[in-house]
């Protein structure tokens, strides 16, 4: 199992959050649903990477999905960029890296690659980098193949600083009901 991992998230979408409680799983999406315009890039030299092996890199990128969690808890701007201006929530969690590839992001910016580097991890590898200017995120990425989901084991889950009282009480009351043994945490407790 891994560290303690987070999945910032806003309660925009309730029904996502309750799924991720219910069922114990996070989404993976495509690399190209992602945020990051830059996502999947890489540099390659030209008479270094031949286009069967380029061909074969985008296809292999294509089928892969990966979720992004954080090692940290408690970054200003990741409350802010991904749990609605910290009205959301962090969702601590462990995934079993012997079930899923899990890798930490490389923030040297884009992966170089010739044709003496091609393996069955180098999408993956491509994957796993990007620009320092992303290095706030303290980014882990899990990557799976044929599959929507990846299983989680939840640990706790941790609510913004401007949640409103009501909401958290909401959210209490539903941890309670669903798992018991997911710690609840206030935001304000550790953030200076």
């Amino acid at each position: 199992m891994t560290e303690i991992l987070y999945k910032y998230r806003s309660l925009d979408n309730f029904k996502n959050f309750v799924d991720i409680l219910l069922k114990n799983r996070l989404f993976a999406a495509k690399y190209k649903d992602l945020n990051d315009p830059m996502e999947g890039q890489y540099y390659y030299q030209t008479g270094e990477l031949n286009r069967n092996i380029r061909d074969k890199l985008l296809e292999e990128k294509g089928e892969l999905r990966l979720c992004s969690l954080s090692k940290v808890k408690d970054n200003q701007l990741m409350w802010s960029h991904y749990a609605n201006g910290q009205r959301g929530v962090a969702i601590g969690l462990r995934i079993d890296d012997t079930r899923y590839t899990v890798r930490p992001t490389h923030y040297n910016g884009l992966a170089y690659i010739r044709n003496q580097d091609f393996n069955d991890q180098t999408a993956i590898e491509i994957l796993s980098h990007k620009l320092e200017v992303w290095n706030y995120e303290e980014e882990v990425r899990v990557f799976v193949k044929d599959k929507h989901f990846i299983d989680a084991e939840i640990e706790e889950v941790i609510t913004g600083v401007a949640m409103s009282n009501s909401d958290f009480s909401f959210v209490r009351e539903l941890i309670d009901k669903i798992n018991p043994a997911i710690r609840i945490i206030k935001a304000d407790t550790f953030i200076n």
